[in-house]
């Protein structure tokens, strides 16, 4: 259950109500629009049972509807009237010397009720005009009074401000965790370690930073021979003889270097150049002299070109005819040879 419902009212409840009420500002619509809401004359001494029931609930509305002027932390909220029509009701007035003024009748009223309304007598001129007076008075004061109130409430609303934040201030100093100065020997020993934990560091970022350079990758340059292919464009210059002008008496001339003049380039071609990083790779591509060409080798008993080459005596033949004729020499020779060698032995 809500504690707003159980806990008990207030004994200072709703006293500042009934002075809020007296001194609300008028606003300026009742006083301009349809005529001030003057009453008509023969309307002041009318009174009835109905009329007065009709004042009370016009007053009631009016007194729900107006609400006084409030500041919610320095924002001004303007007020929403509601329009009636019914019947204007009077600032509160302080008790003055004058006669108490009668309840105000309603606008809306019956047909029965305006024919008594027309036998009263009008109220006099100077008695509307002091009324009048007196109203305007009870304005200004409370428009006055009104600015002064709100300028009170700016005040202790800027004064409250400043209490909750010396309040915050000294709370928060209230409670601020005591710190104890160190001494020199203290601040000497502290400096002491801080230093030896950079020196830690130090090396230890040392020592990362030539682990670093270690593995770090380094392109080699390429040390051995190279061919090189470059290709680029240039103006393509070409030369033509431009002969000048000459006149009639130096036809014989002789014609001089300057006679032939480059023209200007007038198209971009392409250039192809390949460069060598040593001389022997160049000659080894572009060697001056031609080599010989292989000889054919020819069958030494036909002297014709030889298909054929004899595995035993690497000799090349030609034909059938001419292999039995280098293999009977070839038998031959290997049987003189070891004639000679028994000969040897024998001796």
């Amino acid at each position: 259950m809500a504690l707003a419902l159980t806990r008990e009212k207030r004994a200072n409840a709703g006293n500042r109500m009934s002075r809020m009420l007296q001194e609300e500002e008028q606003d300026e619509f009742y006083a301009t629009t349809y005529g001030g809401f003057e009453e008509q004359s023969g309307d002041e001494e009318y009174s009835s049972e109905e009329s007065e029931s009709d004042a009370t609930d016009s007053d009631i509305s009016d007194s729900e509807d107006d609400e006084p002027v409030s500041e919610d932390e320095g924002n001004e909220k303007k007020r929403q009237r509601r329009t009636v029509t019914k019947a204007y009701k009077e600032p509160v007035t302080k008790p003055t010397a004058k006669k108490p003024s009668q309840p105000r009748p309603s606008v809306t009223t019956s047909k029965p009720k305006e024919k008594e309304k027309a036998t009263k007598p009008p109220p006099a001129a100077s008695q509307t005009e002091s009324n009048a007076k007196d109203e305007g008075s009870l304005r200004k004061s409370s428009r006055r009074s009104t600015v002064l109130k709100g300028t009170e409430f700016q005040i202790r609303l800027k004064e409250r401000e400043e209490r909750a934040e010396i309040n915050r201030l000294s709370i928060a100093n209230r409670y601020k965790p005591e710190v104890r100065r160190l001494t020199q020997e203290e601040l000497l020993e502290e400096a002491a370690l801080t230093e030896e934990k950079n020196l830690i560091s130090l090396q230890m970022y040392n020592k990362l930073e030539a682990e670093k350079k270690k593995t770090k990758f380094h392109k080699k340059a390429f040390k051995g021979p190279f061919i090189r292919f470059h290709s680029m464009t240039m103006p393509d210059v070409v030369k033509d003889k431009v002969p000048k002008s000459r006149s009639p008496g130096e036809e014989n001339a002789v014609e001089s270097q300057n006679d032939t003049q480059p023209l200007q380039p007038t198209q971009r071609c392409s250039r192809n150049f390949i460069t060598f990083s040593e001389e022997a790779s160049f000659k080894e591509c572009f060697p001056k002299t031609k080599s010989r060409p292989p000889t054919k080798p020819l069958c030494p008993v036909t002297r014709q070109r030889a298909m054929y080459l004899d595995p035993i005596t690497n000799i090349p033949y030609a034909n059938k005819e001419a292999f039995k004729i280098i293999r009977d020499a070839y038998e031959s020779e290997l049987e003189s040879q070891s004639d000679s060698k028994k000969r040897k032995v024998q001796k």
